[in-house]
Formats: structure tokens, sequence, C-alpha cells
């Protein structure tokens, strides 16, 4: 008995896991916070390993934004740790339950032997029948493969996001820049009509509507100082930095200069990727998966576990093994009509949620479609103002040069081309806003290739990521 009692403690001794402290300190958790940058060493160790071959660059286009994105957003964080949850979960379903041992001493007071002890033991051991491990283990990797689904689809709208913020910037600093422009050209023609109101050539009325505009467009200018700062912390809560890390960083803006390529020819092939292999839809299947195994897991705890129970007791000299008997649990009140019913309600949920997310990705992406045709429509007209206007200032400053037309007439040829090419820019940017949602309805990159090592990329643990 002494041998028994010291072999159970050495195994439950060295076979638990000890519990290790992990406070969660907000002081500490907003420091690491305020201290990311763009700039640190481990981030940019990041991007090189998955931009093999390609130059380091001083400047962040949507590609090193991305990995930066992938690096830093709190969102992929949680995606990653919820895989991990799932995946720890499948160490619990595999498990095969214990056996238990009771050691049961009793006294004797009335005998007369030198031994009035009695020591009984008897082991049992649990038997599982009809698969239910093996269900088990299966709903549990479903989970796991729709947890690392999610990772890449949270990758993906963290992308999505991105874009739309690293384009907002570009808007606002382009449209502050035009304004800019506005704003000088009606400084310089408020001047002129200045000088022509004090020969008396104009009516005070002309130069008051000057004056009006040129005031309206410097209201504008500080409307725009204040879009082009909110829009960059926006690009920073779109990469997971604070605001000061995304301050003086070169950024690149090639990607938004031109006006997007959709070749429309595809779309329908693409949509039709889309509604089947959308990482979202795809995750969403196999909790459909997952709980069909649930199911199938119920109906087989219809069938009782087996639980064999041999012993042993000491009886003063006498040995006394028992072979045991075998215990089952009998379906006499129930046969687990309860929980199959409700998995089987459960599986028909995940059935129509998929159905549901199905209908939602197609009108997300007809919209996004939709939207792109539109804004390619509103381009034509766009770009034949612009043409306009830069055709009429071409032939005033033939006039000008001739002498047949003043400085203001110049000055306000200018200000038309201005205007039409911040027309010419909302267009421009509405066009690569339709191009974005396309690309987050479809989870494609329609435009520009995404980097080869993205989805690999979604895999990669933070090593600064809040524990």
């Amino acid at each position: 008995m002494k041998t028994l009692s010291l072999l159970i403690s050495f195994t439950l001794l060295n076979g638990c896991t000890h519990f290790q402290e992990q406070p969660l300190s907000p002081s500490v958790s907003f420091s690491q916070l305020e201290a990311r940058s763009l700039q640190q060493a481990d981030l940019q160790q990041f991007i090189a390993n998955y931009q093999h071959g390609s130059k380091p660059s001083s400047q962040w286009n949507l590609d090193r934004l991305s990995l930066a994105a992938l690096y830093f957003h709190p969102d992929l964080a949680l995606a990653r740790a919820q895989a991990d949850s799932a995946e720890a979960a499948t160490l619990t379903a595999a498990q095969h339950p214990n056996p238990s041992l009771a050691i049961s001493p009793f006294w004797i007071s009335n005998i007369a032997a030198a031994m009035p002890w009695i020591f009984a033991s008897s082991l049992s051991v649990p038997i599982e029948t009809a698969g239910k491990r093996g269900y088990r283990m299966t709903r549990s990797q479903h989970l796991t493969e729709a947890a690392e689904l999610r990772i890449t689809d949270t990758a993906w709208q963290i992308r999505g996001r991105l874009r739309l913020a690293l384009l907002d910037v570009y808007a606002a600093n382009e449209t502050l820049r035009l304004l800019q422009q506005q704003a000088g050209i009606g400084q310089s023609l408020n001047i002129s009509l200045q000088q022509q109101l004090a020969a008396g050539e104009i009516a005070h009325a002309d130069v008051l509507a000057a004056q009006l505009a040129l005031e309206q467009t410097q209201l504008n200018v500080t409307a725009a100082q204040k879009k082009q700062v909110e829009s960059l912390d926006l690009l920073a809560a779109a990469i997971g930095v604070p605001a000061t890390a995304v301050q003086g960083i070169a950024l690149d803006f090639s990607e938004f200069s031109q006006f997007p390529h959709f070749d429309h020819s595809q779309f329908e092939q693409l949509k039709k990727t889309a509604l089947h292999e959308r990482s979202d839809l795809k995750a969403a299947r196999s909790d459909y998966e997952a709980a069909q195994s649930a199911l199938q897991l119920e109906i087989a705890n219809q069938y009782p576990n087996l639980q064999a129970n041999p012993g042993y007791t000491r009886n003063i000299l006498e040995n006394r093994w028992g072979l045991g008997i075998t215990a089952l649990q009998l379906p006499i009140f129930n046969q687990n009509e309860g929980p199959i019913a409700e998995m089987e309600a459960k599986r028909r949920e995940l059935a129509v949620r998929f159905e549901a997310l199905q209908l939602r990705i197609l009108g997300e992406i007809d919209r996004a479609h939709a939207a792109l045709l539109a804004a390619h429509q509103r381009l034509t007209v766009a770009e034949q103002q612009w043409l306009n206007r830069s055709d009429y200032l071409h032939t005033t400053q033939a006039l000008v040069a001739a002498g047949e037309l003043d400085q203001s007439a110049l000055k306000i040829a200018e200000l038309a081309l201005s205007i039409a090419e911040r027309a010419h820019l909302d267009v421009q940017v509405e066009n690569q806003q339709a191009l974005a949602q396309l690309e987050i309805a479809l989870r494609y990159t329609v435009n520009l290739p995404m980097p080869p090592s993205m989805s690999s990329a979604t895999q990669k643990k933070n090593p600064n990521a809040i524990q």
C-alpha cells in the first residue's frame, strides 16, 4: 500500500501543469502601443522576410503598409489567438477519459485478530463506444479550419480598409493642393480686379463676387487641412499604430495617380469564384461541417459508454481479487433526444446562415461593380470638362499675348481649369473607392497584384502582440 500510494503521488505531481500568472497591465499595454513605429527593426525584418528580392524603399506604398498592418493590427492578432484556442481544443477532443482508483480502508472494532484493518480498492476504467472520440476530433478539426480561414478573411478586410484609408490621404493631399492653387489664383484675380475697379473699368459688384469666392475657397482650404490630419489618423488606425507613427513618413500614391483598370469581361467568373471560395464563406462551411459532427456525436451518445471495475481487497491475510463487472448507463428516462434535437436545429441554423452569407456577398459584389461602372461613366464627362477648360486656357493665353484680353481673363481661365482638375480628382477617387470595395467583396486583387507572400504572412506570429 505504501508503494502504491507513492506511485500515485509521483504520477499526479509529475504530470500536472503549474499555473503561471500573467497579469494584464493597462499601463504596460498602453506603453507598448505608443512605442509602435514603422521604423522599428523587427517590423523591417518582418517586411524583408516577405519581400524577397525587393530593394528596401524609403517610401510606403500599399503593399508595404499592408505588411505593416498584418504585423500590428489587433484584429489579426485576435483572429490568430482565436485560431490558437480552436487548435488547443483539438487536444481536449482527442483525450481519452482517465481511469479512476478508489481505495477504501475499513477498521473492524470487534475482531480479535491482530490486524483489524481491511483494505479494499477498485479501478474504474471508462470505455467510450460508438466512435464518440472520433466525432469529437472531427468537429474540433472543422472548427480549427474555420478559425484559420477567418485569419485570411480578417487580413483581406484589414487590407481593404487600409487601401481606402491610404486613398483618403491621397485625396486629402490632392484636394488641399488644388484648393491652395485656387486660393492663389483667386488672390491674384482679386488684385487685378481691384486695379480695374480703381481705373473705373468694372463695377464694384464684380469685385465683391470675386472676394466672396476667394473667402469661400480659403474656408475650403482650412477644411481640407483638417481633413488631411484626420485622414492620417485613420491611416494609422488602419495599420494599428499610433498617429505619431505615420507623421512625416514618405507615402507612395503612385497606385492612385492613374485611373484604375478592371477587366469587366472577367467579372462573372470572379463573382462565381467568390461565391464558392471566399474565405469567410469557406469558414461558414467548416462551421456547418462541425455542426454535422456534433450531431453525429449526440446520436452516438444514445449508446451508453462501458465501464470496467476490477477490484482488490486485503482482508486479514487474504488477498481477494475481483474481476469486476461492466457498468453501463441505462437509457430508461431519455435516449438523448434533447441534445440531438438541439444539434439538428443548430445544423439548420448554420445552413441558413451560409445561404444568407452567400446572398450578402452577392449583393456586395453587384453593388461594388455597379458603382465602378457608374464611376467609369462619370470619368468620360470629367475628362471632357478638363479638356475643354485646358483648351480655353490655351486660347486665353494666346489672346492675352496678342493684347486682346487682360490678365484677369487669364486668371479666370486658370481658375476654371483648377476647378475642372478638382472635379477630375473627385471622379478619380470615386473610381478608386469603387475598385477597393469590389476588391473587398471579391477577396481578390482586381487592380495591382497582392504580394504572393501575403497569405503566408497572415499566419506569421507577431512577437510584439500584447498578451
